[in-house]
Parts: C-alpha cells; structure tokens; sequence
C-alpha cells in the first residue's frame, strides 16, 4: 500500500513538470573560454647539442700545413706568376716530397689532376679521419664555396657547400672531426663590440653560432674548449669613444682569460690580469704566456717581460726578464702537431729580421738558439709520430722568398745548433 502511494506521488510530479511550465526556446550563450586556462603550454626549445671534438688550428697561407704524425700536407704555388696551385705530400719516411696524385702519366697541371687547383686563393688543406680535403679559409668572392675530397686515384667531390647562414668574410681558423669554427674578420672583432662564433658542421650541413664577449677573442684551445681572452671594464664603452676616454677606461680595466664550451657557450674563469702593454702569445703544456713591460709601461719599446700562469696550480711566474723586444717578436707557434691536439712546451721567438730563432722552454725559461742556414734561422714547422723535428729555411741564392726546403732533426741536436738527420727531397717538377 505504501509502495503504490509513493509510486502515484512520482507520477504526478512528474506530470506537472511537463504541462505546468511552457519550454524555454531561448537561444543558450556560448560560454567564452578563459584563455588563460585554454592555452597549452608552450615547450621550451630543445637545447641545442652537437659534437665538439679534439679542437685543432687550421693552416692560414702562406703556412697551409696539416701535419699526420705520418706525413706532412699543403699547398703549393705552381708557379708565382699565377694563381694555380697543388696539394703536396711530404712524406716523413722516406724523406720525399710529392704531388699529393697518384693517376699514371699526369702532368699535374690541369682539373685533371686530383691534386691540381686553379686557384689556391683563400684555400687550405685538412686531413680527417685519414682523408684529405681542401676548404676555403676565408668566405669571399675569389673562395671556393665548398669543401672538396681528394683522392688521389680519381679526382676531387664536393662533399659539402658553404652555407648561406655563414656570412661574407667569415674566416675558419679552428676545426674538429666534426666541423670547421670561424667568425667574421677572423680572430680581432670589431672594437669593444660582441662578435659571433660561426660553427658549420659541415658532414650534416648544420650552422650553430656562439655569441662572443665584447673584444674577445680566440688565443688558443685545450681538448673540447677554447681558451679565450677579453677585455673587462667596470663601464660600458662610450659609442664613439675618443682616445681619451678609451685610455680613462683601460686604465682600470683587466684582461679575462676563460674557457669556453663551443657546445653550450659557457666560460669558466681562468684568471685575470692588468691591462698593461703585452700580449698573448701562446698556450703550452696547461700555461697561458704572455709578455710585455710588466714593470714600466712608459717605455715599452725597450725592455719586456715574459710570464706564464699555470692553469694546474693557479701559480704566475717569471719565465724571462729583461728581453730586448726592440731586436726580437714572439710569433704563433709553428709547429703543426698531428690531430690529437697535443702541444710542445716550446715557444718560438723570431729575431733580427729573421736571421735568427730562438725556442723558449716554459717549463724552465731557458732559451736555445736553432741553427742557421744561409743566412737564416730555420723554422720549426712539425712533430713526427716518433718525436723528431722537421724544419725549414729558405736557402739564400734562391730569389723565390715562399721556396722553402725541409730537413729532419732530433730535437736535442736542433736546440744545440747541430746538424740535421736528414735533408727531403723536395719536389722540383720533374
């Protein structure tokens, strides 16, 4: 009875909601969603990530070398009256120089050759992965606009083109087994602006660019890093800046040396030091050397110093003292190591117009004068696989100032002004 009671209630509730109030037929408003509780989030980009291997120095003309450990490869002018050149081979075991083509019967003086250029402006050559390639060294309307395999059995293959991300006057100077590194105007920037790091991979055609520090610049690399150097201010540059506002801000300004991660454009801190007259000039076994007239910098054309920081301990000290840099310059280091990257503790010093070379020690600070062969000191210029020296000099009858012969030495022999092993036979076109 009570079951047939509530059933008799629902049913008439529910007749009366549907007779007792008339449909709406009122349109329903959209509702607006609330944008910000729509939106998806936005992703953050992938970092990007690339390779950097074993860092290396790339040859520059007139000194466009790569050294193997085995051997000794470069270009060289046809002639001096065009711009044709050839990729030679210099072989250290049995002490010859050739063309860099073994096709029957060539002449080596046509694109038939595998080792002939038309042109050698703004080129170099390179060895990876024991394959040899030329590459232009600099991105201008006379450079090649590609990277070229030689083999030299059949002939040259584009392997890759120069991409158009790269700008006009880019200069490669470093490389890796991966990619070649360069920024425009090559190592100075422009004056206390930032300058762009130019990575091309060029196995895959990428283009990555790291962002440069205003007046930095690349001195040197250790495995995967570059070591750089700058100038740091405590205030920005003045656009336009007179000379006397450049020298009220330098006087209390330091140079910075740092690594540097190409791979994800972090630097580490190395050290700093005041900003004097002097200058970088090399990196050797884990030291940053440097030189200048650390004592008195009114009178810089007399004396310098030559100082090292050891990046092992953090210690400086005195390499040298009182060198007469109005009768001598340090240079770059010639000697083209093989790709690994290791590096020699010697410094090479250039002195009295070249009639003499001296190699500094930065281990000790002792000096040692090289031998000198008509007239002129020899070059260092690589490091066999077995430790020896190959140097060259320039004999002086000939009238041809870029002809140069190599000759083999045992390093100790060398310091001591010896004799050589041996004498290349170098190549003469017939």
């Amino acid at each position: 009875m009570k079951k047939t009671a509530l059933s008799l209630l629902l049913a008439a509730a529910a007749l009366f909601s549907a007779c007792g109030t008339a449909p709406d037929t009122t349109p329903s408003a959209t509702p607006t969603p609330d944008p910000a509780a729509a939106a998806e989030p936005t992703p953050e980009p992938e970092p990007v990530s690339f390779p950097v291997g074993h860092l290396n120095d790339l040859g520059q003309q007139p000194d466009a070398c790569w050294n193997t450990g085995e051997a000794l490869y470069e270009l060289q002018d046809v002639s001096g009256n065009t711009p044709e050149g050839r990729v030679m081979k210099t072989d250290y075991a049995t002490l010859t120089q050739t063309v860099y083509c073994s096709v029957p019967g060539c002449t080596h003086d046509s694109d038939a050759c595998p080792a002939y250029l038309a042109s050698d402006f703004c080129t170099s050559v390179m060895v990876v992965d024991g394959v040899v390639y030329t590459y232009p060294t600099e991105l201008t309307s006379v450079a090649p606009d590609a990277i070229c395999r030689i083999d030299p059995a059949s002939g040259k293959t584009v392997v890759a083109s120069v991409p158009d991300s790269i700008p006009e006057n880019c200069m490669f100077y470093w490389c890796d087994e991966y990619a070649l590194y360069g920024a425009k105007f090559g190592y100075t920037p422009i004056k206390h602006q930032p300058n762009t790091l130019y990575r091309w991979d060029w196995k895959n055609g990428t283009v990555q660019t790291i962002q440069l520090l205003p007046d930095e610049e690349i001195v040197a690399h250790d495995g995967a890093c570059f070591l750089t150097c700058h100038i740091a201010v405590d205030e920005p540059w003045p656009n336009f800046a007179t000379n006397e506002q450049e020298e009220a801000i330098l006087q209390h300004a330091v140079w910075e040396y740092s690594w540097l991660d190409p791979a994800d454009g972090t630097r580490e801190l190395i050290c700093t030091q005041p900003y004097v007259y002097g200058s970088f000039f090399g990196y050797y076994d884990g030291k940053i050397c440097y030189y200048g007239n650390f004592r008195n910098a009114n009178t810089p054309e007399q004396q310098v110093d030559v100082l090292c920081f050891d990046t092992a301990d953090g210690q400086e000290k005195t390499l040298m003292e009182n060198w007469p840099c109005d009768t001598s310059a340090f240079v770059p280091p010639t000697f083209y190591p093989a790709f690994s990257g290791q590096s020699a503790p010697l410094v090479c010093a250039i002195k009295n117009m070249q009639t003499q070379t001296y190699m500094v020690d930065v281990n000790t600070g002792s000096w040692s004068s090289l031998p000198v062969l008509g007239g002129i000191g020899v070059q260092p210029v690589a490091v066999t696989d077995n430790g020896r020296w190959v140097v060259s000099f320039n004999p002086q009858e000939r009238i041809d100032p870029v002809y140069h012969e190599y000759l083999l030495y045992d390093p100790q022999v060398c310091l001591a002004g010896g004799s050589p092993i041996a004498a290349f036979a170098m190549y003469t076109g017939e």
